[in-house]
C-alpha cells in the first residue's frame, strides 16, 4: 500500500493495542475508543511504551515521524497496564474480554507484554487457563492475535501469552541497512544483521521474524521506524 504523504490514505482496518494505552493526542495516531481496565479513568497513554506499538503498527503517512505498517488504521486503545507498565493477568484479562465483546469492529488485537508460564494441557477454550482460554475464545470469535515473543534470549515455550498455539507470535531480526544478504554492519548494538536479536525469545513457538532492533535517532513519531 503506497501512501501520499499527507495521512489522508487509511488502511480500513481497525487493530486493538493491549497495552499502557494510547496517547488520545497524537496526531499520528487514528484512535477511534478503547478501555481501561488498570488504574486511572481513562484509556489513555501514561507510560508511552503502548503509544510506541500504536505507532509502529499505524502511524500515518505524514510529515511526523515514521510511517505504521498500516498506516491510519483505526486504533483501540485496550489499557490493561498502569504508568509504570505494570498489571495483573486479570487486567490483561479484562482487556481481552473486551475486545472479544467487540469482536464486530476489532479484527487484529497486539499484545506486547507477558510473562512467565507454558501453554495448558489439551485443546480448546476450557482449560482451566484462564489467559489462555480468553485469547482462545477471542481468536474463535474471529479476531487475530499478534504477540511479541520477549525479550529474555530465552525458549518462548517457558512464557505467555506468547507460548499459546492461538497466536501468532513475532520474535526481532536485527536488520541494521533494510536489505537481505546479511551485509549490514552493526550501528547503536552489538549483533548480526538480518538475524535474530540476541535479546529475542526463540524457539518452536516462534511463528513470525520482523525487524526489531531500532537505531534511528529519535524522532516525534509514536513509534517504530520508516522502511
Amino acid at each position: 500500500m503506497s501512501g501520499d504523504g499527507a495521512g489522508s490514505v487509511n488502511v480500513d482496518v481497525a487493530v486493538a493495542v493491549v497495552d499502557t494505552g494510547i496517547d488520545l493526542t497524537h496526531p499520528d495516531l487514528n484512535v477511534a475508543g478503547g478501555v481501561n481496565c488498570s488504574t486511572g479513568r481513562s484509556f489513555n497513554d501514561g507510560n508511552g511504551h503502548g503509544s510506541h506499538v500504536a505507532g509502529t503498527i499505524t502511524a500515518r503517512d505524514n510529515d511526523i515521524g515514521v510511517v505504521g505498517v498500516a498506516p491510519g488504521a483505526r486504533l483501540w486503545a485496550v489499557r490493561v497496564l498502569n504508568n509504570a507498565g505494570s498489571g495483573s493477568w486479570s487486567n490483561v484479562i479484562c482487556g481481552v474480554d473486551w475486545v472479544t465483546d467487540h469482536h464486530d469492529v476489532i479484527e487484529v488485537a497486539n499484545v506486547s507484554l507477558g510473562g512467565s508460564g507454558t501453554k495448558p494441557p489439551g485443546s480448546g477454550c476450557v482449560t482451566g487457563d484462564a489467559l489462555h482460554d480468553a485469547i482462545c475464545t477471542s481468536v474463535a470469535a474471529g479476531v487475530t492475535y499478534t504477540v511479541a515473543a520477549g525479550n529474555s534470549a530465552d525458549d518462548a515455550a517457558n512464557h505467555v501469552p506468547v507460548a499459546y498455539d492461538e497466536v501468532i507470535t513475532v520474535s526481532a531480526l536485527a536488520d541494521f541497512d533494510g536489505q537481505p544478504g546479511r551485509l549490514g554492519s552493526a550501528t547503536c548494538r552489538a549483533d548480526e544483521d538480518d538475524t535474530l536479536a540476541d535479546f529475542s525469545n526463540i524457539g518452536a513457538d516462534v511463528d513470525l521474524i520482523a525487524p526489531g532492533c531500532a537505531c534511528s535517532p529519535p524522532t516525534r513519531s509514536a513509534g517504530g521506524r520508516r522502511p
